[in-house]
């Protein structure tokens, strides 16, 4: 979704309006959501659980029980507690407040909050190839977009090293520079 001509949130290639994305793909209008035949799935973590799913012979969902249970702490914590509050404060703060005048220091809130994020995900990467035991999963994959925001949002990346080393491995996969350049998002420097 993005901000259409007319001001009010429309599909990014315009085929559906707010209104109709609303009634068809999500009642409350987020994103993201999966259509699959005639169900819909929303949530990041549900999402990267059910692609996953597609392919088991991957583990992307780890290993073992417990493998699985961090990668859903990372996944749930990456769309709740980075994505959804530190940069829901800095990019939505009428989300957080009706008081526009709140909404200056809500930013420098979620800024706060996504240096503490970023510093959390570099101290977790020490050490370690994997955030999760010894093979990539959804995790590896997942940290890689909030990297590129921090980049686009002016934050000082090459405070962390380990993390940038993650989303270079990643990035040096094909499909992922595929991805990326479909996207217009330049490679991590």
């Amino acid at each position: 979704m993005e901000v259409g001509p007319s001001g009010s949130y429309e599909t990014a290639d315009g085929s559906m309006s707010i209104a109709e994305y609303r009634k068809k793909i999500h009642q409350d209008g987020f994103v993201p959501a999966l259509k699959v035949d005639d169900e819909v799935i929303t949530e990041n973590p549900a999402i990267l659980s059910f692609v996953a799913s597609l392919c088991p012979e991957r583990k992307l969902l780890g290993k073992t029980p417990i493998e699985n249970a961090h990668v859903i702490k990372w996944l749930t914590w990456i769309s709740g507690t980075l994505h959804g509050y530190g940069y829901g404060m800095l990019t939505r703060p009428a989300r957080f407040s009706k008081e526009q005048h709140l909404y200056p220091k809500i930013r420098d809130m979620g800024r706060a909050y996504i240096l503490d994020c970023y510093s959390k995900i570099e101290l977790a990467l020490q050490g370690r190839t994997f955030p999760i035991g010894d093979a990539q999963s959804l995790v590896d994959y997942y940290l890689v977009p909030f990297w590129h925001f921090g980049a686009t949002f002016g934050f000082d990346m090459s405070l962390y090293p380990e993390y940038l080393k993650l989303v270079r491995k990643i990035e040096s996969k094909e499909a992922a520079k595929h991805v990326l350049a479909e996207e217009g998002v330049e490679l991590a420097a």
